[in-house]
C-alpha cells in the first residue's frame, strides 16, 4: 500500500516522457516495407522466378547408314513346353510368380557362395521353389485359380 502512490507516479512518467511523443521518422507511404534496421525494402513490381531454365536445342545429326550385314539363316531351335515351364527368362504377369522369381534369384545367389552344412537348407528350398515354379506355369502363362492350392510349397 505504501508503494501505490509511487507506482502511479512511475507510470505517469513513463507515459508522458518525451520519448513517447518524439516522432523523428517520417510517415511511411502505403506499400512500404522496412527491414530489421528500419531501412526501406524494394518490392519488385514484376514477379520473378527463382529458377530459370532454357532447354538446350538439339541439332539434327545425320546418321550415315552402314551397310547391313546379311543375316544368317540359322534355324532357331524350338523350345519345348517343358523347357519353357522350367525357364526363368520370362516371368508371367502374376504377383506370386514375380515373388517366386525374386525369391529364387536370392536363393541362387546365396547357394552360389557354396553349400555346407549350415546353408544346405537353401539348396533344398531352391529345389522346392523350382518345382513350384514349374507347377504354377510361371515361365509361360501363369497359374490358374486352382493351381495355387495344389502347387504351394509345404514345409
Amino acid at each position: 500500500m505504501l508503494l501505490s502512490p509511487y507506482r502511479h507516479i512511475a507510470c505517469a512518467l513513463i507515459l508522458f516522457s518525451p520519448y513517447c511523443f518524439a516522432n523523428d521518422s517520417p510517415p511511411l507511404p502505403l506499400g512500404a516495407v522496412l527491414d530489421d534496421k528500419g531501412q526501406p525494402l524494394l518490392i519488385p513490381t514484376q514477379p520473378k522466378t527463382a529458377l530459370s531454365y532454357t532447354p538446350v536445342k538439339q541439332t539434327k545429326t545425320t546418321r550415315v547408314s552402314q551397310p547391313s550385314k546379311p543375316k544368317s539363316k540359322a534355324k532357331t531351335k524350338k523350345v519345348s513346353r517343358k523347357q519353357q515351364l522350367a525357364s526363368r527368362k520370362k516371368v508371367a504377369n502374376d504377383a506370386g510368380c514375380r515373388w517366386l522369381h525374386s525369391r529364387m534369384t536370392l536363393l541362387e545367389k546365396n547357394v552360389s557362395l557354396g553349400i555346407n552344412h549350415r546353408n544346405m537348407h537353401l539348396q533344398q528350398e531352391l529345389n522346392a521353389r523350382q518345382d513350384e515354379w514349374e507347377c504354377l506355369k510361371c515361365g509361360i502363362e501363369g497359374p490358374n485359380q486352382s493351381d495355387h492350392h495344389s502347387c504351394q510349397y509345404r514345409r
